[in-house]
């Protein structure tokens, strides 16, 4: 019978807290913090799977326990989701200050290892000893290579692994990003943002400094171009509308590719549409060019965008390089580039460890089992995950109509953002493979 904890769907909105080791691997330092979960256990019925979602690089929102994916694989099968926030996230915060002494503690490898004990925590604390639960972990984007890494490094806890739109490679110069942006933009649609950035490419070259300040105003930058320092970050913030509308490529978001392309196609001045689909995309706020807010060492939950450059600067790079041969992203946008970066956020010369990280997750190879791994052919982090099944067991569903992470957002039947067919029938792959799961458990 369902558990008397869980009354509704919104018996998930309440956040729970587990003590949590800082660090796992130094056997004398008992050191803790505060992590924080959510539990949704309204279909939960004894022996049903327990569905443990992965946070990532954000704060952890109670709505990936009370709606989407996860909650309607738990009313399918009679199962309790856990969502649990990941170190250095959110409220998720071992210490009160981001500094560098302080980040160390931050990997994907000590926030893999969080799992363990919190496993037991919720075993305890739900009475699940005698149950015999399938423990499936599931995650998107870099969640998603944390909960296939899960099942890589514990397959004894974790009986099956969901990963999707994830990155499993960690890649220093990742100019394929925005040549997949490129190409899934198309002809017509690149022409006309082509036109647009050679207008941007003749303000910035304008001797008399007045195309410098027309930019500024079209853009509605916070900070004034009047440095190369300044026009640098000009150049590589002023693509992020192009990568947002390719990467968030669903009905749902501000500007989905297609509603890119259709703007730019209709729009006479290419320069000024552009830079008009910038400002909505902000919000209203100023652009934002400089690196102020990611040398920010106070914690708060919003602040994420330090701790995640520490992950890619130590860890896994995914720098976003401009390719070669392209006439919209800039040549400047390089390995040097993003390396300084680094240097400047964290005041110290670091070189992400991308082999290392390769070496201990196997890449686009992990020795792995039981794990369905599911991305979007036009998303640019498609490139650097599992586009082909590795094995009988671990295998790969590809959609094309959507981005990022589309099959774990709630389904939609609403005419003006409804569910693509090929999204609903990667739904459906996932929803089979977490029945072989159980019936193998059982």
């Amino acid at each position: 019978m369902i558990s008397e904890k869980g009354t509704n769907e919104l018996s998930g909105s309440e956040a729970k807290w587990f003590e949590q080791k800082v660090d796992h691997f130094t056997p004398f330092d008992t050191r803790t913090f505060q992590q924080l979960y959510y539990v949704n256990d309204t279909y939960y019925q004894k022996g049903g799977p327990i569905l443990l979602f992965l946070g990532g690089e954000g704060p952890l929102s109670s709505l990936w326990a009370k709606e989407g994916l996860v909650l309607n694989l738990a009313r399918q099968f009679n199962g309790m989701v856990v969502a649990l926030e990941h170190r250095y996230y959110g409220q998720s915060q071992p210490f009160s200050a981001f500094t560098v002494s302080n980040l160390k503690y931050l990997s994907s490898l000590q926030a893999l290892h969080d799992i363990p004990s919190f496993r037991r925590w919720i075993i305890e604390e739900y009475d699940l000893q005698d149950d015999n639960n399938a423990w499936i972990s599931f995650g998107c984007s870099y969640s998603g290579s944390l909960s296939l890494w899960l099942r890589n490094k514990f397959p004894n806890l974790i009986d099956g692994a969901y990963s999707g739109s994830s990155p499993v490679q960690a890649e220093l110069n990742y100019a394929q990003y925005d040549e997949t942006c490129e190409e899934a933009l198309g002809y017509s649609c690149k022409r006309y943002i082509e036109q647009a950035f050679d207008q941007i490419k003749e303000l910035l070259n304008d001797k008399s400094g007045n195309g410098l300040t027309e930019l500024e105003n079209l853009f509605y930058t916070c900070q004034k171009l009047d440095s190369p320092t300044m026009i640098k970050l000009f150049k590589y913030n002023v693509i992020s509308l192009i990568q947002f509308s390719v990467q968030y490529n669903n009905a749902k978001v501000s500007f989905p590719r297609n509603e890119l392309c259709l703007q730019m196609a209709r729009a006479e001045d290419k320069l000024q549409q552009y830079a008009k689909m910038t400002r909505d995309l902000m919000g209203g706020e100023c652009f934002d060019l400089s690196l102020d807010s990611l040398k920010v060492i106070a914690v708060y939950p919003q602040n994420n965008g330090r701790t995640w450059w520490w992950q890619k600067a130590t860890e896994f790079a995914y720098y976003k390089n401009s390719p070669s041969n392209s006439n919209i992203f800039f040549p400047e946008i390089n390995g040097d580039f993003h390396n300084w970066v680094a240097s400047q956020v964290f005041d110290t010369d670091i070189v992400p460890n991308v082999n290392y990280t390769n070496m201990i997750y196997g890449a686009k190879n992990p020795d792995v089992s039981n794990v369905i791994i599911t991305n979007g052919v036009y998303d640019p982090w498609s490139k650097l995950s599992i586009l082909q099944d590795l094995s009988p067991t671990v295998t790969s569903v590809l959609y094309s109509s959507s981005g990022h992470c589309a099959p774990v957002y709630p389904v939609s039947e609403d005419p003006a953002t409804r569910t693509p067919q090929d999204v609903l029938d990667a739904i459906q792959k996932i929803q089979d493979f977490v029945q072989k799961i159980i019936e193998t458990k059982a």
